[in-house]
């Protein structure tokens, strides 16, 4: 288990950049052959969040479960990545969800600023006042009400009355942006603030009773356990950094164990400290198994979609950091917990009879103090430097011609050494031949702006290996590190092996589709991946 047990700076070529059509190298084994090549009836995507690609090889020989079983019987696309600039888990979850970029399907970010009244006013990713949360009806509304375009899950929907949508996470953009805009579907997130999973009216006006009982009777379960201990044999800590490091999470309580009964956990909810750790995914799989169970998933011949989507890999490594003892026995615990849940999803729906994904919606740079401690770039801005940035947006926003403020802002900030480029929304546009600025036009939609200068007409990436915060680390940029992310595909019909080919998340939900029999759009981003899809 978890805590408890479960039973109750690289950038990549301009082609792979641009996504040019390119064949791959694919190194194919015998392993994981099907059991049956008829129609799989469920395609479960797994979205582990932050999880970049490399993880999987650097810990690769000490997996026993679920990743081994992915990297041993999965048809795997080892440079696979996001294909647009602004990495983060809304934008992400959205753009496997629909096949397309950011630029047409709007989630550009966690949250943005759109104009109202005349002044600039914040919006989240899932924010609808328009309804509300089931049995807490105070709390914000959350629905895909700022989603533009459709996707796989609404595709599911419309090809048999009898198909069913299922979305669980730890998080609400998790749930919500993979389920897209199906109605009727199950899509579930855990709420810390309320310490049970919840739903929106957006989809349903009352819980079903199997979301009831797991409420009242498995999550109680978890609150008996309240230390996360470091699982990892002694002879394998090496591995990771090593449990001291003072950029870690508050600097004070940087090392295992971490206790809920301690000034660690004193000032926050224990629901809101157990989200942090390892538990909290072995509860969504938890919920998953229940859904499965509870609608029969792929029990017939109408089609249906799981989206499982695990929050703690990020809320590790933005407090630890990706190569922290704590990633690795997450990841360790992780790798367990999935292996249980193929196992279920063999026994319970049959292998032949589904096909699981593994993704991520980003993944993440190591800290600036791993990178300086490897002769690479690493950079936390200084005081002075955020003074300097903030000083020029000042300038620019006390000029009333608004395209020359952009102009001089753009040039100013080339000059700053924590700056690696900056343009106007006009450069930016007209840009054809600079990949990472075709990368970032794709995560720009009108009317949407989410960037430190964008509501000053100007947009930007930083030098590669900088983080602003003062510990932890993160994602969010252009670079490679942050837009690698695993693609695996393993199941009904599927040939395992390692395929160089560079896949995009976009081409997740056409390739699905196809894996289902189902019609999709023919405007998507993203295209089939053949090497999957044999029909």
């Amino acid at each position: 288990m978890p805590l408890l047990k479960k039973s109750v700076v690289c950038i990549a070529a301009a082609a792979a950049l641009l996504g040019c059509a390119s064949s791959g190298t694919t190194t194919t084994s015998s392993a994981g052959a099907a059991e049956s090549t008829g129609q799989p009836g469920l395609v479960v995507l797994v979205v582990v969040d932050q999880l970049r690609a490399d993880l999987l090889d650097r810990y690769g020989d000490l997996f026993t479960g679920g990743f081994k079983r992915l990297r041993t019987e999965g048809h795997s696309y080892v440079n696979a990545s996001h294909a647009h600039g602004v990495t983060v888990t809304a934008a992400g979850h959205a753009t496997l969800s629909t096949g397309s970029f950011p630029s047409r399907h709007g989630i550009i970010a966690n949250g943005w600023y759109e104009q109202s009244g005349g002044k600039w006013v914040p919006v989240e990713n899932i924010d609808d006042t328009t309804v509300k949360i089931i049995g807490f009806p105070k709390a914000k509304g959350a629905s895909p009400v700022h989603l533009m375009r459709s996707g796989l899950a609404e595709w599911v929907a419309a090809s048999n009355p009898a198909s069913i949508v299922a979305s669980v996470s730890g998080k609400d953009r998790g749930a919500i942006q993979p389920a897209a805009h199906a109605k009727k579907g199950y899509v579930y997130w855990f709420e810390g603030e309320f310490g049970r999973f919840v739903t929106s009216t957006y989809y349903r006006d009352s819980d079903p009773s199997w979301v009831t009982q797991f409420n009242s009777t498995v999550i109680p379960k978890y609150r008996a356990d309240s230390v996360w201990n470091v699982s990892v044999p002694e002879a394998m800590r090496s591995r990771a950094d090593r449990d001291s490091s003072k950029w870690e999470a508050d600097g004070v309580n940087i090392a295992f164990p971490h206790r809920f009964a301690s000034p660690e956990g004193a000032k926050v909810d224990y629901w809101v400290w157990f989200e942090n750790t390892p538990a909290a995914d072995a509860l969504t799989l938890d919920m998953a198994e229940q859904a499965v169970t509870s609608l029969k998933l792929g029990s017939d011949a109408a089609p249906d979609f799981l989206n499982v989507s695990l929050s703690v890999t990020d809320r590790v490594g933005h407090r630890f950091g990706p190569l922290s003892l704590e990633q690795m026995d997450n990841l360790r615990r992780l790798d367990r917990e999935l292996g249980e849940f193929f196992t279920f999803l063999d026994n319970k729906v049959g292998k032949g009879r589904y096909v699981v994904v593994l993704s991520a919606d980003h993944g993440t740079m190591d800290a600036p103090e791993d990178l300086i401690a490897r002769g690479e770039a690493g950079h936390r801005p200084t005081a002075a430097e955020i003074r300097a940035l903030d000083s020029l947006r000042a300038i620019a926003d006390s000029n009333p011609d608004k395209k020359a403020a952009a102009r001089d802002l753009a040039a100013a900030l080339k000059k700053l050494p924590i700056i690696g480029d900056a343009w106007t929304k006009e450069e930016l546009a007209a840009a054809t031949s600079d990949s990472l600025a075709v990368l970032m036009q794709r995560s720009m939609y009108p009317g949407r702006e989410s960037g430190r200068f964008s509501r000053q007409g100007v947009e930007i990436r930083f030098v590669p290996g900088l983080y602003g915060p003062p510990r932890g680390s993160g994602h969010g940029s252009v670079y490679w590190y942050d837009r690698h992310v695993p693609l695996i595909f393993m199941g009904a019909g599927i040939s395992a092996g390692q395929d160089t080919f560079p896949a995009r998340t976009v081409d997740f939900a056409p390739t699905a589709a196809a894996i289902l029999g189902i019609k999709y759009p023919s405007d998507l981003d993203g295209r089939v991946l053949p090497d999957v899809v044999s029909r």
